[in-house]
C-alpha cells in the first residue's frame, strides 16, 4: 500500500461555523476526521435537516460515527464482495439510524493554515439502496489520498453514511402526509434528499478542510452510482461539478410511483402486525425498533437479493425516470463518467440458476409481446435445447445488460457534455473467493481506493494505481483518456493486468454493442427493462411472506411475540 494505515498521531482543525474537530495523523501529512455529523432527524421517515452546530462547538473525530441499520442478513463479519476489515484503530460502529447521517472526510493539509483548494471527490456508498454503510473497510481514503498527494495531484476525499432499506426508502400516503404536516415535501427518497443535505453541508464546510467547495465530484458504485444518476437528474441538484457513476445507473432499479410503495408499506405493516388502516399506524410502526424493522427487510420482500426503490413523488426529479427517458446530463455538469464491469449480473446467479427456458418467456412475455421476448431471446442466443449451465450464462448476459450496460451505452452516447467518458473493468478476481475467476460486480473498488494490495499481483497492484490516478485526474477536470465522442472509445482495464483504450468495433466481440443497438431499434427498451428487474428481482415475491415459513436470521433467534403495550407484534433479539 501507498502508506500505514496506523495513525502517528491526533490533530486538531477549526471549522469556520462549527467549531473544532478532532482527527486522526498518518505519515506524509494526511489527517482524517471522521464521523462528522452533517444532518439531523427529528424522527423517523422524515427529511434530515443540515446540521449547522456541534454540542460545545467540538467533534471528536477519531472514531467512526454510527452506520445506518442493515439488515442482519448483510451484517456478516467479511463482506464476499469486498473483503476488507476496517481499520484495527478503529472499533466496530454501532446502528443507530437517528444519529448515522455522518461523513469521514481525508485531507493532505489542513486547510486553515494552507488556504488550499483542492478537488474534492465525494463517494457515495452502494448497496442496492438497501445495506451497506461508509464505514467499510474498502471506503477508508487514507491510502487514496496518500497516493494523490505523492503524486502531485492532492484531493481532499470525504466518504458519507445515509439511510438505506425501509429506513431510508420507504413511502406511503401516511408518511407524505405527516412530512406535509411538518411544512415539508417529498417522500420515500429519504436517502437520497439525505446525500443532498451531505453535499449542502460539504459545499459549506469543505474549505476548512482545504477543498474547493466549487469543484466537487461525487462518484459512487453500484446504487452509489444510481444515486449519482439520481442526482444529475434531481429538480433541484445539490451542488457538484462532476460525476462518476460506477455500475448503477437512473433505471438499475426502478423508480415506483407512490401507489406501489404504498402496497410494500402495508405489506410491512402487515408483517409486523400492524392494522394498516388505522390513524396511529405510522405511529406504531415509529414505535419498532429500528433492528426490528430492519430485520423484517427481507421477509417482506422475499429474497435475499432484493432492492429498495426511490419514489416518484413529484418533488426529487425533474422528470419521471423511464428507461426511454435517458437523455444528456444538464449543461452545467462539467464531465461525466460511466464505469461496469464485466460480470455484472453474478449478484443474480442464485435467483437466475431457478430459472427454466419456459419460466422466463413467460415472465418477459408479462411485459413484451410474444414476438418481441422471441427476437430478443434470439438475440442472446437462449433457446429450450441449451443446458442449465448455458442457460444460466444467456440469462446474466441478457440481465447484466438489461441492469446495467445498456443504461451506460445509452447515457454517454446521448450526452452533450464535452468531457464524457466510459470505462470497462474486465481485471478478474484472482484473490480466493466463489467469484474468484471473474470481473465481479463491485471489484473495481478493491482497486480504485487501494485498499486491497496484499491480496494483488503486482501487475494488479499497478493497475490500481492507474485506475485511481484516472479518478484523481478526473477531479482535476482533465481527460483520463480519450472522450467517447472522440471516435466511440472507452477506457478498458484489463482482463491483462494493464489498461487500454478501445473503440466499440475493437470490442464488440466482448461487449456486443451491435445488440443493444437491436434492442434499441425494436423500441422495446422500456418494456423488456421492466420485464427483467421483475424478473431478476422476483419482485411478484413481494409481501408474500404468509405463504412461506416464517425465516428469521441468525442473530433474531425468536418467534414473534405480541407486544401489548405498543400493539404489534415484535421479534425478541436473541
Amino acid at each position: 500500500m501507498p502508506a500505514s494505515k496506523t495513525p502517528i498521531g491526533t490533530t486538531e482543525l477549526s471549522v469556520q461555523g462549527l467549531g473544532v474537530v478532532k482527527g486522526l495523523s498518518f505519515p506524509n501529512n494526511i489527517h482524517q476526521f471522521s464521523g462528522i455529523p452533517y444532518a439531523s432527524l427529528s424522527k423517523r421517515w422524515t427529511r434530515s435537516q443540515l446540521r449547522t452546530s456541534w454540542p460545545d462547538d467540538f467533534h471528536d473525530g477519531t472514531k467512526l460515527g454510527p452506520s445506518a441499520p442493515n439488515p442482519p442478513e448483510y451484517n456478516i463479519p467479511e463482506d464476499i464482495l469486498i473483503p476488507v476489515d476496517i481499520a484495527p484503530h478503529f472499533e466496530e460502529p454501532i446502528e443507530d439510524e437517528l444519529n448515522c447521517l455522518v461523513m469521514n472526510i481525508t485531507t493532505p493539509t489542513l486547510g486553515s493554515d494552507s488556504g488550499a483548494k483542492l478537488p474534492v471527490m465525494v463517494y457515495i456508498h452502494g448497496g442496492s439502496f438497501l445495506f451497506g454503510g461508509a464505514n467499510k473497510g474498502v471506503f477508508d481514503c487514507v491510502n487514496l489520498t496518500t497516493f494523490a498527494a505523492a503524486r502531485n495531484t492532492p484531493v481532499v476525499t470525504v466518504n458519507l453514511n445515509y439511510r438505506v432499506g425501509l429506513g431510508g426508502f420507504l413511502a406511503s400516503a401516511a408518511i407524505k402526509q405527516d412530512i406535509e404536516r411538518d411544512g415539508l415535501e417529498g417522500v420515500g427518497n429519504f436517502g437520497l434528499y439525505d446525500q443532498q443535505v451531505a453535499l449542502h453541508w460539504v459545499n459549506r464546510y469543505i474549505a476548512s478542510f482545504g477543498g474547493d467547495p466549487d469543484n466537487v465530484t461525487i462518484y459512487g458504485e453500484s446504487a452509489g452510482g444510481m444515486s449519482v444518476s439520481h442526482h444529475i437528474a434531481a429538480k433541484n441538484p445539490a451542488p457538484f461539478h462532476r460525476a462518476i457513476a460506477m455500475s448503477g445507473h437512473l433505471n438499475t432499479v426502478q423508480t415506483w410511483p407512490l401507489e406501489h410503495h404504498e402496497k410494500h408499506y402495508r405489506a410491512l405493516l402487515r408483517y409486523l402486525g400492524i392494522d394498516a388502516d388505522s390513524p396511529s399506524a405510522l405511529d406504531q410502526l415509529r414505535n419498532v425498533p429500528e433492528a426490528v424493522v430492519a430485520a423484517a427487510t427481507i421477509p417482506v420482500e422475499g429474497l435475499l437479493n432484493a432492492t429498495g426503490n426511490p419514489c416518484d413523488d413529484g418533488v426529487f426529479h425533474k422528470t419521471k425516470p423511464t428507461a426511454n427517458g435517458i437523455t444528456s446530463p444538464p449543461a452545467w455538469l462539467k464531465s461525466y463518467m460511466v464505469g461496469d464491469t464485466t460480470d455484472e449480473a453474478m449478484i443474480f446467479t442464485e435467483d437466475l440458476a431457478e430459472e427454466t427456458f419456459d419460466s422466463w418467456r413467460t415472465g418477459m412475455n408479462k411485459f413484451l409481446s410474444e414476438k418481441a421476448t422471441d427476437e430478443i431471446l434470439d438475440l442472446y442466443g437462449v433457446t429450450p435445447d441449451l443446458s442449465k449451465e448455458e442457460l444460466l450464462k444467456a440469462l446474466e448476459d441478457m440481465t447484466g445488460d438489461s441492469v446495467f450496460k445498456i443504461h451506460n451505452w445509452i447515457a454517454v452516447h446521448r450526452s452533450d457534455i464535452p468531457q464524457t467518458f466510459g470505462y470497462h473493468f474486465d481485471q478478474v478476481c484472482t484473490h480466493d473467493s466463489i467469484y474468484k475467476g471473474q470481473a465481479y460486480h463491485a471489484l473495481d473498488l478493491l482497486y480504485v481506493f487501494l485498499n486491497f494490495d496484499e491480496r494483488l499481483t503486482p501487475g494488479q497492484q499497478k493497475l490500481a494505481r492507474t485506475m485511481a490516478g484516472s479518478f484523481i485526474d478526473y477531479s482535476y477536470g482533465k481527460d483520463p483518456w480519450p472522450r467517447v465522442a472522440d471516435g466511440d472509445q472507452w477506457m478498458r482495464f484489463g482482463p491483462d493486468e494493464t489498461s487500454k483504450v478501445v473503440t466499440e468495433v475493437e470490442d464488440e466481440n466482448v461487449r456486443k454493442y451491435s445488440r443493444m443497438q437491436k434492442i434499441l431499434d425494436m423500441g422495446v427498451l422500456e418494456e423488456l427493462i421492466l420485464a427483467i428487474d421483475n424478473l431478476a428481482c422476483k419482485r411478484d415475491k413481494m409481501g408474500t411472506f404468509e405463504d412461506r415459513p416464517r425465516q428469521f436470521s441468525e442473530d433474531i433467534k425468536a418467534e414473534p411475540v405480541v407486544a401489548d403495550a405498543i400493539g404489534i407484534k415484535e421479534a425478541v433479539l436473541a
